[in-house]
């Protein structure tokens, strides 16, 4: 369970802030900590190969010598793949090593002056689709201030899901570019809409979606992320 925190969010317009049990009240204690980004990615490319394969999660874990258990957290971003583990999950969905790990970093081979910008549709993407979120990542990988900067599209209904969940310590920024953003932090809802910004801790308990009719774009800056 993470420590106790006290977020403030923060909106340029008059976001309420209000005591709900609409949308399933979140159940604080069961929140999940998603590793890291890479986790999130390799994850989501695991799913969405198996179920590209009509793979059941008992099959695929059985092929690798893993639990179903293990398996299902691993397709979550809520742990790290061993390399042990990476190789069987390779060999089970027919997928080379390399494409499974594509685009979880930059080269590391560029030059200082390409590493300082990135052009235009050459973002590292995380799709979550079954969630209905796309996010970028962009920042330029010779930036060294400890500073991610994200935009997040979510589709109409898009979400986290019900549960609770939370990353590593340090603060989380956010700019709501266009759309509505329901933001649960613990037990708390905020309603945002474009122009409306907000911040957290990363340890903190959350979660948010998209309720409106037309997709909602977010911008996130992070700090203390893991690189």
């Amino acid at each position: 369970m993470p420590p106790d925190t006290n977020p403030h969010p923060s909106s340029s317009a008059d976001a309420a802030a209000e005591r709900t049990n609409s949308w399933k009240t979140a159940p604080t204690p069961s929140a999940q900590r998603i590793n890291s980004v890479i986790d999130l990615w390799l994850g989501e490319q695991v799913r969405h190969r198996r179920k590209a394969l009509g793979l059941p999660l008992q099959q695929v874990a059985l092929g690798c010598g893993i639990s179903v258990s293990l398996l299902s957290q691993i397709e979550r971003g809520l742990r790290s793949i061993s390399l042990r583990t990476l190789a069987a999950l390779s060999n089970e969905l027919q997928l080379p090593l390399e494409t499974l790990i594509r685009n979880t970093q930059h080269d590391q081979n560029e030059g200082a002056s390409e590493r300082s910008v990135v052009r235009a549709g050459k973002h590292q993407r995380i799709d979550l689709g079954d969630k209905g979120i796309h996010k970028e990542k962009l920042t330029p990988p010779a930036s060294t201030g400890g500073v991610e900067l994200y935009r997040a599209v979510i589709d109409p209904k898009g979400s986290t899901g019900d549960a609770l969940f939370f990353t590593h310590k340090g603060e989380q920024v956010g700019y709501v570019v266009e759309g509505q953003l329901e933001l649960f932090i613990q037990d708390r809802l905020y309603r945002l809409q474009a122009g409306d910004s907000f911040c957290y801790d990363g340890v903190t308990p959350r979660r948010w979606r998209n309720p409106g009719p037309s997709i909602t774009t977010v911008l996130w800056a992070i700090t203390g992320t893991l690189r």
